[in-house]
């Protein structure tokens, strides 16, 4: 409700004028405040019965904007006196929420499709017979986020992105990724969304901000027994993926720790509980808190939000996106389960193939109800997709580019392999132990390299350690002595690796070199 100087104008006349006065000189206490140059108005009071309404300046006055209005309804036969009143009756309005501020200001010719041109840069889509040429790959449904993208600009606000992604690691540790901890994948993933608010930032100031919706308890928890009964003959629950919840968070914290040492301040995260409204997200959430909510928040994910199986059959019907999506979940799944109780139990490779539909099934439910709580809750993002697809509702975006110019299987169901040529291969575990090293960080396997005598250079005193996008750093082992020098040899291949490698190759730290 606006706030607003009481005039009873009727019965005041007589002594208006000096009112006036106190008038004129409030409006200049009261201009000041607004603009910030006092904390608080909360004790002013105008003489001869002109006071603010105390009880309602509560919040800082920084959230209250200043108009000069004229009076409603002023009776009064002195024209002069009148006059002076519709110049200097103060009315404060409060500002409606940050979401929807009063004040906007016009954006720049080609800024917003500027801004789209660099988010689209990110993308890589399917061709469609919807953009009317089956060979076009532009993003196709760019429009539907123009009017986001500018009201944003006019707002001055960064330009927010939501991307469902990094759930936790694949169960299969044993021959699809290296463990269940955050390792290369996603520092080069985490690397490459920061750099596209970067980008952003190069046109529009504010630059841009993605937030991660963490998706690992939406697959979590248990499915329904049946037709598990009938398949495996048990009458026992099947989790859906066989992830814990423990496992989940481990996998959240350290992803954030990993972006905060890289200095990825353009990159948040929501959790369900987060999105639902049951957690502050600008408290930092402990794993106690975390715990406490994840069933109810997969209850209500299901209740209010919930798909059925029939309405995601007739989705993938209707939609090519969708059914995309259910065949990528079939594929990873087959290698997912490989190892879980679910294959143990299975007799057969046709029932162990009936069980993995089913349990795709089961992740497309909770994956379009997932979708549906964005939809409703998070509707001024523009949406991005770890997910193959046309672009025609959202942007696909590949988070490790790859050699090949294929779509990369995500960092969370494979492991980076670094080319001696500089390039990144998203692959399984399995594929590289024959071609490739496995190279440690930090005690923890991290990523494999490509076998080659360019990298015997390293010995037992010479780190290699490449960074997004295609740089490679060379420089002493913590444990080597100082001043440690290199050999002729050593310095004839790295000049030699320098020259296969495509990005810049970065010495230092070596008494001898560069």
């Amino acid at each position: 409700m606006p706030m607003f100087i009481n005039a009873d104008v009727e019965t005041r006349l007589s002594s208006m004028e000096q009112a006036l006065k106190d008038v004129l000189h409030w409006q200049k206490v009261i201009a000041h405040a607004a603009v910030g140059k006092t904390t608080s108005i909360a004790k002013a009071k105008i003489q001869e019965g002109y006071s603010f309404q105390q009880e309602n300046w509560k919040e800082p006055i920084s959230s209250h904007s200043l108009a000069v209005k004229p009076p409603t309804e002023l009776k009064s036969n002195h024209s002069s006196l009148k006059k002076d009143l519709q110049s200097t009756v103060v009315t404060v309005q409060e500002i409606p929420a940050e979401s929807d501020p009063v004040l906007t200001k016009p954006v720049p010719d080609g800024l917003s499709d500027r801004i789209l041109d660099i988010i689209e840069k990110y993308g890589q889509h399917l061709p469609s017979a919807a953009a009317g040429d089956e060979n076009a790959r532009g993003w196709i449904g760019r429009s539907l986020f123009s009017a986001i993208v500018s009201k944003q600009v006019q707002q001055g606000k960064a330009i927010r992105m939501i991307l469902p992604a990094f759930p936790w690691k694949s169960i299969n540790q044993v021959d699809k990724v290296l463990g269940p901890l955050p390792d290369f994948g996603e520092e080069l993933s985490l690397a490459r969304l920061n750099q596209l608010c970067e980008d952003i930032r190069e046109v529009y100031t504010p630059g841009g901000e993605v937030m991660v919706a963490t998706d690992g308890l939406v697959f979590n928890g248990k499915m329904l027994k049946q037709p598990f009964e009938e398949m495996l003959g048990t009458n026992s629950y099947i989790d859906i993926v066989g992830i814990t919840d423990d496992d989940t968070w481990n996998y959240s914290q350290v992803l954030m720790e990993m972006a905060r040492n890289m200095a990825c301040n353009n990159i948040r995260m929501l959790r369900v509980m987060d999105i639902l409204g049951y957690t502050d997200e600008a408290v930092e959430m402990t794993k106690e808190t975390y715990l406490q909510f994840v069933e109810k928040s997969r209850e209500v994910l299901l209740s209010e939000y919930g798909r059925s199986e029939e309405e995601v059959r007739q989705m993938m019907s209707d939609d090519p996106d969708t059914l995309t999506t259910y065949r990528g979940f079939i594929r990873f799944l087959e290698t997912d389960l490989r190892y879980s109780p679910v294959a143990k139990a299975a007799t057969s490779g046709q029932q162990f193939r009936k069980i993995v539909k089913k349990v795709a099934m089961g992740m497309m439910i909770r994956a379009e109800s997932f979708t549906k709580l964005l939809q409703s809750r998070c509707t001024d993002y523009v949406r991005l997709s770890i997910h193959p697809s046309t672009g025609l509702q959202k942007l696909s975006v590949p988070l490790i580019v790859q050699q090949s110019g294929g779509f990369p299987r995500t960092p969370w169901h494979s492991v980076v392999a670094l080319g001696v040529n500089g390039s990144y291969t998203t692959l399984h575990v399995k594929d590289l132990r024959d071609t490739h090293s496995l190279v440690y960080r930090d005690n923890r396997p991290y990523y494999y390299r490509e076998k080659s005598d360019l990298w015997d250079v390293d010995g037992d005193s010479i780190a290699f350690e490449p960074r997004y996008p295609n740089k490679l750093l060379v420089y002493p082992r913590e444990d080597s002595s100082a001043g440690t020098a290199l050999a002729v040899e050593q310095i004839q291949r790295l000049q030699e690796l320098a020259k296969v490698f495509k990005g810049s190759v970065e010495v230092s730290g070596f008494s001898n070199y560069p």
